[in-house]
């Protein structure tokens, strides 16, 4: 599949990387990216490889024909790097020229990723995600590594808070977690790939429920669709990436303050600021 250049697999996929094989449906390893989830309600999996700047080999158990359409969901393959104003953020955009954003390609996994990644570590997050989705699903062996696909909406929506606490999170994100299967079963929430296709009452049904608040709102939107200008407001991890280049950030509020500057483009920005932060795999570094 061609993608345009400059395109860096390892950074696009550095917040795969970034859990060291915990997540229970991705991974980065050896310089490919494998990802298992569900296509036209359809099992699907992939794995991806950067053959050169301008394209990628993509194999798998999936409808072929949409490859081009995951790719933008998933590795952002047709996103392009912002410009910045912000000499910080220029030096960073630079450094990491062919980042993407990556995301869990659905506004529903970014809301449960968010819920279940309140105010723990990524590896912590991962290592229940994948609890979460063992209760649901069997997993699949790709190249001795056994993956599990998220649970549908319609069964985390139907299934009891006893058995999602099982997964290690606490009574209330299960509660949570529940609620969040319901409303996107139902269809009160559309299973949106895009954030440009993310309604303003989404954001506000998803808020309405006990547990869910901003951060992870825009988490989601950011981890979940690619959401160029999503904040996550509270995030501890990006303030401590902030305040390594900027004097001005003490606290949560100072980053407020100054994401303020970098909008419309304030995901992109916690992108660069993350990878700053937590790196990516050298060993996959596509070819120059």
């Amino acid at each position: 599949m061609n993608v345009s250049s400059p395109f860096d697999l390892a950074r696009t996929a550095a917040p795969v990387w970034w859990a060291r094989g915990r997540w229970p449906n991705v991974d980065w390893r050896e310089g490919a990216f494998f990802w298992v989830g569900w296509e036209e309600g359809n099992l699907a999996w992939r794995l991806v490889r950067q053959a050169d700047a301008h394209n990628l080999e993509i194999q798998g158990a999936r409808s072929a024909g949409l490859d081009a359409e995951w790719a933008s969901a998933v590795l952002g393959a047709r996103a392009v790097m912002p410009r910045f104003e912000d000499p910080v953020l220029v030096r960073l955009a630079g450094a990491h020229a062919g980042l993407r954003p990556w995301s869990a390609g659905s506004l529903f996994a970014g809301v449960v990723t968010s819920i279940v990644g309140q105010s723990i570590s990524v590896a912590a997050a991962a290592t229940t995600e994948r609890r979460l989705f063992e209760l649901f699903n069997e997993p699949i062996d790709i190249g001795g590594r056994l993956y599990w696909p998220p649970p549908r909406p319609e069964q985390l929506g139907s299934a009891s808070v006893g058995l999602v606490h099982n997964s290690g999170v606490t009574t209330k994100r299960a509660e949570a977690l529940v609620s969040v299967g319901a409303l996107f079963a139902n269809g009160a929430i559309s299973e949106c790939t895009t954030a440009e296709s993310v309604r303003h009452t989404d954001s506000d049904l998803l808020l309405a429920i006990p547990g869910i608040g901003p951060w992870t709102v825009r988490s989601a939107l950011l981890w979940g669709v690619g959401g160029e200008d999503s904040h996550p407001t509270g995030d501890v991890a990006l303030l401590r990436a902030a305040k390594q280049h900027y004097t001005s950030v003490m606290g949560l509020k100072d980053l407020d303050r100054l994401s303020e500057a970098w909008k419309p483009y304030r995901g992109w920005a916690a992108r660069l600021l993350s990878m700053d932060l937590l790196g990516f795999d050298d060993e996959g570094r596509s070819p120059a």
